[in-house]
């Protein structure tokens, strides 16, 4: 009986000893860690080289520029308004937008034969002062008479009226002015300029970009016929902040560009406002366009030169990160790189902060790949 009391207690401190056992050795094995995976790892990565859009970086001097913006406009434009009553007359062109004129060529003519019929009585009635005052100018001064003889026998009622002789002595002026003279001479010389109105010519060249008047209608004074520009000469109206103004001066050739020109276009700056525009805030400036091919209304980009960035390289907008690094290259691992922007225009930055011969990555990736190990 005591034997087996002694063999059950040997059993069972075994069994206690293989129990503190297998205690002892979980805690152990718990704790091992497996080593951590690599970015490449997390990312789910894998990049060949040959997938990997490279541009090594040339360090150099980068001359600084302002950007100066504007709309052509036309360098000449008119607004065609109307000083007597008529109704137009069909030309030998039509009075229409898109119709080209030179300089002098008639635009628009209206009806004048009412008013030329009244302007030919007065001549008549001019020349009976005239021939009634005869006998007297003859009578009182004869050292004259010659004259106002010969302008009468060259009078010519389809011509403007020539200008009068002159007057040998003040009782003579008197004479003439008490006969009328002079008040039918000047107001038949203001109708004439005022039949010359019925004939409206071309200022420059040009063409009609807006007409105001309809077929058979009547014109009357003051009524806008129509809007008239330069169509060769253009201009180009910018309007630039304090800064820019600081580095321009007039006679400075600044070239524009434009997605709806195939090249750029030069142009010169001819006139510069003082006055600060109270809305923008900048000072409208213009510049008249060299060479052909614009139109009004194109916008056109340029820039005014400034200082010089040195040691700096020009790089895609799009390669900036937004924690201001960009990605290069470096013992075939993906890094960052920090870089200092310089000048942002609107599709690229010049920027400093890499090295010449830096292998800068083109790649646009939708996860961070900082770290990443390239494979040939």
């Amino acid at each position: 009986m005591r034997v087996s009391n002694v063999y059950f207690i040997l059993l069972l401190l075994s069994a206690l000893g293989i129990g503190s056992c297998g205690e002892s050795e979980a805690p152990e094995s718990a704790t091992t860690e497996a080593p951590l995976p690599t970015t490449a790892d997390q990312s789910g990565y894998v990049i060949r080289k040959s997938d990997l859009q490279l541009q090594k970086v040339q360090n150099r001097n980068i001359q600084h520029a302002d950007l100066i913006s504007g709309r052509v406009i036309p360098a000449a434009t008119t607004t065609l308004l109307a000083e007597v009553q008529g109704r137009p007359l069909r030309g030998s062109r039509p009075f229409k937008a898109g119709t080209i004129f030179r300089q002098g060529e008639v635009l628009l003519q209206l009806d004048s034969r009412e008013f030329s019929l009244n302007l030919e009585a007065q001549k008549s009635a001019f020349l009976s002062i005239l021939t009634g005052i005869m006998p007297d100018m003859k009578a009182d001064y004869p050292d004259n008479f010659d004259r106002w003889s010969n302008y009468i026998a060259q009078y010519n009622f389809a011509a403007p009226l020539a200008p009068l002789p002159p007057t040998s002595s003040a009782p003579e002026k008197y004479f003439l002015s008490a006969n009328q003279v002079y008040n039918t001479y000047y107001s038949i010389k203001a109708n004439e300029e005022r039949l010359r109105k019925y004939v409206i010519t071309a200022p420059f060249d040009g063409m009609v970009t807006e007409a105001r008047i309809d077929d058979g209608g009547l014109v009357s004074p003051g009524q806008a016929l129509g809007t008239f520009i330069s169509h060769t000469r253009y201009e180009v109206e910018a309007a630039v902040n304090l800064t820019v103004v600081d580095h321009l001066q007039l006679g400075d050739t600044i070239l524009f560009h434009s997605p709806a020109l195939p090249e750029k276009v030069a142009a010169i700056v001819v006139r510069i406002n003082t006055v600060i525009d109270a809305e923008t805030q900048n000072i409208p400036v213009f510049l008249t366009v060299l060479g052909s091919g614009v139109k009004s209304g194109i916008y056109l980009e340029g820039q005014v030169p400034q200082n010089t960035f040195d040691n700096a390289t020009r790089i895609a907008s799009e390669l900036l990160l937004r924690d201001r690094n960009v990605l290069v290259l470096e013992n075939n691992v993906i890094a960052k790189k920090a870089v200092q922007v310089l000048e942002s225009n609107s599709d690229s930055l010049v920027v400093r902060g890499l090295n010449t011969d830096d292998l800068l990555v083109l790649n646009q990736f939708e996860v961070p790949v900082e770290g990443v190990i390239i494979v040939d």
